[in-house]
């Protein structure tokens, strides 16, 4: 690897003063599980980087105004523990197949969303769970749907002054009754059953007003440019009552939706034919979970 100064900052501010030189070569440090291949593959070489594992300003999960708040160095090992994320049934299946226990000690929730892998686990649950983002620098905060986060591949609307500071997840709902029961589901195909890389992956979260699906948000990952929702499926089962014909015609239009590549994993209609199997079958999982 390429040489690099280690920056060891005890508090945020002094993170975000450090990044605050908005210099290219300057990148921060979460868990460190894809900055260290990216840094051996060297498709990052910074001068710096900004470790934040001492900065408690970024850890811990709270339950707050109806939101569960998530901080950044939140680890993916930790959403399985922390009984806190019950509610979140998609988000928890993802982190259960997020590589391998060792690697999902040292990872971060943030460090899954800044990597910005079409691929990424964590990325479609937290789609269809319509998580928004909080982004911190020295002069501001703000707050934007994840949905607007990812630009491409490894590209998102993080500045380089800025740090990933949380992450925040809806627990009651605003527009609806609370007695309106809520699901989620998840699954992810990959060459081996568990740590693979997804060759492709699908996240839905549903709203039930009993027999119909109140509202419905289905993600998919590994088929396009960037983590996605697949917004003309949704609208075929949205206010709709739960059938077969609409579930098949939901999985059929999410397959048209995506844009898969071929590569030496699976080819483009391979991806786009699994996806309308797996979205079926994560309707009817997050449907049979009420």
């Amino acid at each position: 690897m390429r040489e690099f100064d280690l920056l060891q900052p005890k508090t945020l501010n002094d993170a975000l003063e450090a990044l605050a030189q908005n210099n290219a070569t300057i990148r921060p440090l979460g868990g460190g599980t894809d900055m260290l291949v990216d840094l051996r593959a060297r498709r990052v070489q910074p001068d710096t980087l900004v470790a934040l594992q001492g900065v408690n300003e970024l850890r811990g999960v709270t339950r707050a105004n109806g939101h569960l708040h998530v901080g950044a160095s939140t680890t993916i090992a930790e959403i399985l523990k922390n009984p806190l994320f019950a509610p979140f049934n998609a988000l928890r299946q993802a982190a259960s197949v997020f590589a391998n226990p060792m690697i999902r000690n040292s990872a971060t929730i943030a460090g899954n969303i800044g990597s910005a892998s079409p691929a990424g686990d964590m990325l479609p649950p937290l789609l269809a769970l319509n998580a928004q983002i909080e982004l911190v620098s020295r002069n501001e905060t703000r707050v934007m749907p994840l949905s607007e986060f990812f630009l491409g591949p490894r590209k998102t609307a993080k500045r380089a002054d800025e740090l990933i500071s949380s992450i925040q997840l809806l627990v009651t709902s605003n527009q609806s009754p609370v007695s309106n029961p809520q699901s989620s589901a998840f699954y992810k195909l990959g060459l081996r059953q568990a740590d693979a890389i997804s060759l492709v992956s699908v996240a839905v979260w549903l709203e039930r007003d009993g027999e119909k699906i109140r509202d419905v948000r289905i993600a998919l990952g590994a088929v396009a440019p960037r983590p996605m929702r697949a917004t003309r499926a949704e609208e075929i089962l949205r206010g709709q009552i739960f059938s077969e014909t609409n579930l098949k015609e939901s999985a059929r239009i999410a397959s048209t939706e995506c844009s898969p590549i071929s590569d030496l994993r699976a080819s483009a209609d391979y991806r786009r034919r699994m996806i309308a199997v797996y979205v079926r079958r994560m309707i009817e999982q997050a449907w049979q979970h009420f």
